[in-house]
C-alpha cells in the first residue's frame, strides 16, 4: 500500500488532482504536511464502505481520491480512505479502523478553547477545504461510544455540524447524547 500512496507532482495526475483540489478551496501544501499523499487510484468497494485498492481499469473498479487517516495521536496512520471528487461525502475504509478522519481533533482540548465549537463535516473534500480543522465521522456508534470518554476538562463539548439537516442527523446518529455534549447549527438556520 505504501508504494501506492507516493505523491510525485511531477506526475501529469498529480499536478491535475493538486489543481482540482486548490479549486474546491483546499490549501494543498496545508493538506499534504497534515494527511500526508492525497493520490487518485483504482479501487473496489465492499459492503460496509469499505474499499481496496486494485489496478488501474479493473472490473468494478472505482477512481478514487486516498489518502491517510491518522488515529487519536494526530500522528500514527490506522487506515487509508477513500471518496470520489463526484461524491465526497461517501467516504469508504480500506481497513474499518478509522472511527473519524481528524479524530484526534475530538479528544483535544484545545479544539474546544475559549468556548470554540469542534466543527463536524460530511465530507473529507469539506474537511481539506476548511485546512484539515474539525473531524468528518466515518463510524457515529464508535464516536457516541468515545464522547462518554471525553477529557473532564471539557464540561460544555459544542460540535458544529453544517446545518440544520446535517445537525439533526448527527443528533439522531450520536444519540443519546451525554449531558456535556451539545450539537450547534449556524444561526441563520436555527431561526
Amino acid at each position: 500500500m505504501a508504494l501506492a500512496l507516493e505523491f510525485n507532482l511531477r506526475s501529469e495526475p498529480q499536478l491535475e488532482l493538486a489543481r482540482w483540489l486548490g479549486s474546491g478551496g483546499v490549501d494543498v501544501p496545508h493538506a499534504l504536511k497534515l494527511v500526508g499523499p492525497i493520490v487518485e487510484h483504482d479501487i473496489i468497494v465492499f459492503p460496509g464502505a469499505m474499499f481496496d485498492i486494485t489496478t488501474s481499469g479493473s472490473v468494478d473498479s472505482v477512481r478514487a481520491v486516498v489518502h491517510v487517516a491518522v488515529g487519536e495521536d494526530a500522528e500514527t496512520p490506522i487506515d487509508l480512505v477513500a471518496w470520489t471528487r463526484k461524491q465526497p461525502d461517501r467516504i469508504f475504509r480500506c481497513l474499518g479502523v478509522a472511527q473519524a478522519i481528524g479524530i484526534n481533533q475530538l479528544f483535544n482540548p484545545a479544539s474546544y478553547f475559549a468556548g470554540r465549537p469542534l466543527r463536524v463535516y460530511r465530507s473529507a473534500l469539506a474537511w481539506l477545504a476548511a485546512g484539515c480543522d474539525g473531524v468528518v465521522p466515518l463510524d457515529c456508534t464508535a464516536i457516541r461510544n468515545h464522547l462518554d470518554f471525553l477529557p473532564l476538562e471539557l464540561d460544555d463539548c459544542r460540535l458544529a455540524a453544517e446545518s440544520l439537516t446535517h445537525g439533526r442527523a448527527l443528533r439522531v446518529a450520536l444519540a443519546p447524547l451525554p449531558a456535556r455534549v451539545r450539537i450547534l447549527v449556524p444561526r441563520a438556520e436555527a431561526a
